[in-house]
């Protein structure tokens, strides 16, 4: 008997790691960084754009 296995590729965007994980929902963090904003890019945030 066969049965099929659906895999997902995940990669954090903060500290490049990749991982699979078998569950279709999004992860919540990161299992390296632990980071929440895995999936988001970094942004550059400049001081001088604060006023």
């Amino acid at each position: 008997m066969k049965k099929e296995i659906k895999v997902y590729g995940c990669k954090c965007e903060r500290c490049e790691h990749k991982w699979i994980t078998r569950s279709e929902e999004i992860p919540i963090v990161c299992p390296k960084c632990k980071s929440p904003y895995w999936n988001k890019p970094k942004t550059k945030f400049n001081k001088d754009d604060r006023k």
